[in-house]
């Protein structure tokens, strides 16, 4: 990789800002959200203006834990209505996680918690297993949304056809959203970081199919490996080398078979191979690679492919890092969300042509991503886009925009370059872990000397590293 000038980019206006489904921030846009943490809101009544009082709260304890705030809630109404919250217990900061798994998963997911328990003595640095998992009871009986909060019997439920699901409590070490981001070089090394954390689950024969940036998280100090892969709720046991096998239709967003079974796992699903729609349904939607969203069977090339979508829509997610203080503050806080406050000030929303990615239709997201990745030029016309230089000249250092634009073009050239080999054809990318942190190594190292000078971390870093951690 060599330094690359890159023309001048003129400036475009926002009116193309939409918020995104993903609940990130405009690209140009800063939202006053002061009155989020108000406690009254007002409220027309006959002509006269009447304050109505408004609070929310989180529970003191949670399972036994000193509940500190909410570290994530998922924003869909549907699916698995995940909630992490940050909790202490004996001193020690935890993620606490609660999830409604489908039942007709438990098997899958027992297994591969099967395989990294005997994995235990060689768990990889960079991957975040929990140490505590289980799933809830009442009664002597598995919590479930069909039989302990509906009230269903046993013998309706199997004659149902609707999704059961059981509620699932996890806990881990507390690590740092991506979000708490110290700087890009920060991220790029979280990134790096959750990609060999990637690498070593295909190499025991575990497929995450769920790559996202909720599910990369970052070290709390600059010591520490700086990034994480977490969560493997959707993981399956599967030889990740097995070749694609293309299906006739695209997935479309959010869709759910209604005829499939609610019968309680007793052996382990079908294969992907047998059950097509069962991979076209997994992962978080901006992020899935084009194969899968065209049909195509998951593989470990598609979670690699996921990966370069979590580092395009980084750079349109934010305006820089929280400020020193702020950064300060959250670790402290144990990166709970701070009640009433609104979201933070450094996000943006996606601007339409992206935040179609998560609300559009899935082949014509598809058509987007394999052009960008499949042409010569897709790269650059990512780049030179007007919303791309809207992007820069608003929310990053003029100074980094020639770094940005070099890592992106990058990141692009391998997946591009990939698509052209004979057994891929254009129809799949097969980018390699070791291919992909190459790049990142090679960017991390030529723009080494601009890590200290574009860091907000608040705690004392070692020298700047132009030698990547190994």
């Amino acid at each position: 990789m060599s330094e690359t000038q890159y023309p001048s980019r003129p400036r475009s206006d926002c009116s193309n800002a939409v918020p995104s489904s993903s609940t990130k921030r405009g690209h140009s846009e800063v939202a006053d959200d002061g009155d989020e943490g108000k406690q009254s809101k007002k409220r027309m009544t006959g002509g006269t203006v009447e304050y109505v009082d408004r609070f929310v709260s989180y529970p003191d304890v949670v399972y036994g834990h000193k509940c500190l705030g909410t570290l994530f809630t998922a924003s869909s109404i549907r699916g698995r209505g995940t909630t992490v919250l940050s909790v202490v217990r004996n001193t020690n900061r935890m993620a606490l996680r609660m999830a409604w798994q489908d039942v007709t998963r438990m098997a899958e997911q027992d297994a591969v918690m099967d395989r990294l328990r005997d994995q235990e003595s060689q768990l990889h640095s960079n991957v975040i297993v929990p140490f505590m998992t289980e799933k809830v009871e009442r009664g002597g009986k598995m919590c479930t949304t069909l039989g302990g909060i509906r009230g269903f019997l046993d013998a309706q439920i199997e004659t149902l056809g609707v999704e059961n699901r059981v509620l699932t409590i996890s806990a881990s070490d507390l690590k740092r959203p991506v979000k708490y981001f110290w700087g890009v070089h920060d991220f790029v090394r979280g990134l790096r970081g959750a990609l060999l954390g990637h690498e070593y689950l295909t190499k025991i024969g575990i497929l995450h199919r769920d790559i996202s940036e909720n599910n990369i998280v970052l070290g709390l100090r600059p010591e520490e490996q700086r990034g994480y892969l977490i969560d493997l709720d959707m993981a399956i046991l599967q030889n990740a080398e097995e070749p694609t096998q293309a299906q006739a239709q695209p997935v479309k967003p959010r869709t759910r078979l209604s005829t499939r079974s609610t019968q309680k796992s007793s052996i382990l699903p079908e294969p992907d191979s047998k059950q097509p729609m069962r991979a076209l349904r997994t992962g978080t939607f901006p992020y899935i690679s084009y194969n899968v969203l065209w049909g195509g069977k998951h593989t470990q090339f598609d979670d690699v492919e996921s990966f370069l979508y979590v580092l395009l829509l980084f750079f349109f997610s934010y305006a820089g890092p929280l400020s020193v203080s702020e950064l300060h503050m959250a670790d402290e806080a144990g990166f709970a969300q701070s009640i009433g406050s609104g979201r933070s000030s450094h996000m943006r929303n996606w601007p339409k042509e992206y935040a179609d990615w998560a609300d559009g239709q899935a082949k014509q997201i598809g058509y987007h991503k394999h052009f960008a990745v499949t042409t010569t030029d897709g790269a650059m016309t990512i780049i030179q886009s007007a919303e791309f230089v809207d992007c820069l000249d608003n929310n990053w250092p003029e100074e980094l925009h020639d770094p940005i634009c070099d890592l992106i073009h990058a990141s692009f050239t391998i997946f591009h370059r990939s698509t052209l080999h004979t057994a891929a054809k254009r129809s799949r990318t097969e980018v390699s872990h070791a291919d992909f942190v190459s790049m990142l190594d090679e960017w991390l190292n030529l723009y080494c000397h601009l890590e200290d000078k574009f860091s907000n971390c608040p705690f004392k870093q070692p020298k700047a590293m132009c030698e990547t951690e190994s």
